[in-house]
């Protein structure tokens, strides 16, 4: 999600002859291995200097340990040295952050930052949710009828892993995906949004492998 984010802003900020670049302070990032050797710390932090064509200051990133890797996966924990610029409207107002800068990069509104990850979250919601609704069709395929689950989770037993390889339940801000059938061939996913409220015009609902407006 975090480079899909990045490449985003990298891209609008393009189109405006703005060379910015951003990253969130703690980065968990996946990098996957062509080959057969161990992810070392310095293969991952090249890898992260590098995420959006950004060629990142190399002493901004610290590799702080690879938490888990196989043959072909690994997760790095990272830390990006970030700086923030804080302002306030008079001298016994409160201070707020401002915007964001990483070594000698254009500062970057504080605004934008939340709004580009916010965007990307919701992009990582649709595709999540849509890898279910993937799953869900190919076990009515094979099985003649939706799953009998009565939630996420149970869901996930079913279908996971062969039906999907990617065990999905969360969206984008870290709330369970709601999974309810509507009738008997039917069925719904929804995701709360950013507010963490259901019934509000941020869901993302999609019915039957379809998206539609909440």
């Amino acid at each position: 999600m975090l480079a899909q984010v990045l490449d985003s802003v990298f891209h609008e900020r393009h189109k405006m002859n703005r060379a910015s670049h951003l990253l969130l302070l703690i980065v968990c990032i996946t990098l996957c291995s062509c080959a057969a050797n161990r992810l070392s710390h310095d293969e991952a932090r090249r890898k992260i200097a590098e995420i959006g064509r950004s060629k990142l200051i190399p002493d901004a990133v610290e590799i702080r340990r690879v938490v888990s890797q196989s043959e072909n996966e690994a997760i790095a924990e990272a830390t990006i040295t970030l700086a923030f610029q804080f302002k306030r409207a008079t001298a016994k107002a409160d201070w707020r952050i401002e915007a964001v800068r990483l070594g000698d990069r254009d500062w970057i509104s504080l605004d934008e930052l939340l709004a580009a990850i916010d965007e990307g979250r919701k992009r990582t919601t649709s595709q999540s949710i849509q890898q279910l609704a993937t799953g869900i069709e190919k076990y009515r395929s094979t099985n003649g009828a939706l799953p009998n689950a009565r939630d996420i989770v149970t869901l996930t037993d079913i279908l996971h892993p062969s039906y999907m390889q990617t065990l999905v339940r969360e969206d984008g801000w870290g709330n369970p995906i709601i999974y309810e059938v509507t009738g008997g061939t039917t069925f719904r996913l929804v995701s709360k949004g950013a507010d963490g409220r259901l019934g509000t015009s941020d869901d993302i609902v999609v019915e039957n492998g379809r998206p539609v407006t909440p």
